[in-house]
């Protein structure tokens, strides 16, 4: 019996500190706010916490959302890293959904810049093995 006890206990402090690290990456408190960022209803939250489990849709929601590791999710900084993605420099995490939003603006704003002729060049530099053709605008 005293057995079986530990393990409960065990099972909610794992969940417990699984949802308190969701809460962190989504910067909720209550049941209703985190239901609607992971985009389900409240009583999906109360049973997950009934149940003392994280369904595995939620942690690719909160991955695709916020870059956080679902091992991070689920084990804390045991498993070494806290987003998907690792960093180059030591100590410093990277958040691959911001860092791919932010590259994504960069190059839009290249793009627009760029002539028609540009754009074609670039493109031919990076696929010299298709030919690229304009056709003729009609008027």
């Amino acid at each position: 019996m005293q057995r079986d006890r530990e393990t409960d206990e065990a099972v909610v402090g794992r969940f417990e500190g699984a949802m308190g690290r969701i809460r962190q990456v989504f910067g909720v408190r209550t049941q209703v706010e985190l239901a609607e960022r992971l985009g389900v209803r409240q009583s999906s939250v109360s049973d997950a916490k009934r149940r003392c489990s994280i369904p595995a849709e939620w942690l690719l929601t909160i991955w695709r959302a916020t870059g956080a590791s679902p091992d991070w999710i689920m084990e804390g900084d045991a498993c070494g890293h806290r987003y998907a993605v690792a960093s180059t420099e030591p100590g410093q995490p990277i958040n691959a959904v911001a860092l791919r939003r932010e590259i994504e603006a960069e190059v839009r704003a290249e793009l627009d810049t760029l002539t028609m002729d540009q754009l074609i060049e670039r493109l031919q530099d990076k696929r010299p093995d298709i030919e690229i053709r304009i056709p003729a605008r009609t008027a």
